[in-house]
């Protein structure tokens, strides 16, 4: 669910599963589509998708729960799932005990303005309210990334607040992260930079 380009999608094809990618925004459906081509890509929204009741083993949602409306995602969820189906919620964030990361977030997240946050939402809170779930079951583990600075510019360019940002802005960010990346040799090993994420994985299952 809210698939976006397909980065999940992807790491779920090789598990041999029949995967239906559910995404709302056509661009990124489009995207998706060509990066995924052994997934069968849906237009549809977490509170409303084009599938038949109990037909899905497990819904999964990266990066994008606190975007939903989560009473009526939870009956929706629960609506496709089988009896006994499985919930995952999965969030990759920068481990911003790193100097330099926190450093980052601070440049980056001084641009948030009031778009819906993880840190913020409380649809743990009100997941739990809709008795529709078992209990919430938590994993956190360190998930270190090595990719060029170009690719960290990229996906900071393609956060939503960012890349809605006027130009003259975005370039000046993306000009003071690269600048703050030079400043921390420590971030760098040979050529690559290593970016430190903490993977946190939340599940539960339809209340049979």
């Amino acid at each position: 669910m809210a698939a976006g380009t397909g980065k999940l999608t992807r790491a779920l094809i090789g598990t041999g599963a029949h995967v239906i990618a559910v995404e709302p925004v056509p661009g990124m459906r489009a995207q998706l589509v060509h990066a995924v081509p052994a997934a069968e890509v849906m237009e549809g929204t977490a509170e409303a998708m084009p599938l038949a009741a109990g037909s899905a083993d497990a819904v999964l949602v990266a990066q994008a729960f606190h975007w939903f409306d989560t009473p009526k995602a939870a009956e929706e969820i629960c609506r496709v799932l089988r009896s006994g189906g499985g919930l995952g919620v999965i969030w990759n964030v920068w481990d911003d005990s790193v100097d330099w990361v926190a450093r980052m977030q601070e440049l980056v997240g001084a641009h948030r303005g009031d778009t819906p946050q993880r840190t913020t939402s409380r649809w743990r809170e009100q997941l739990a309210a809709t008795g529709l779930f078992t209990t919430l079951t938590d994993r956190t583990v360190a998930n270190v990334v090595h990719g060029s600075v170009d690719v960290l510019l990229a996906r900071t360019a393609s956060v939503s607040f960012i890349a809605t940002l006027p130009e003259r802005e975005r370039k000046k960010l993306l000009s003071d992260l690269r600048a703050l990346v030079a400043e921390h040799p420590e971030a760098r090993v040979q050529d690559q930079l290593v970016m430190p994420y903490v993977t946190q994985v939340t599940w539960c299952r339809a209340a049979e």
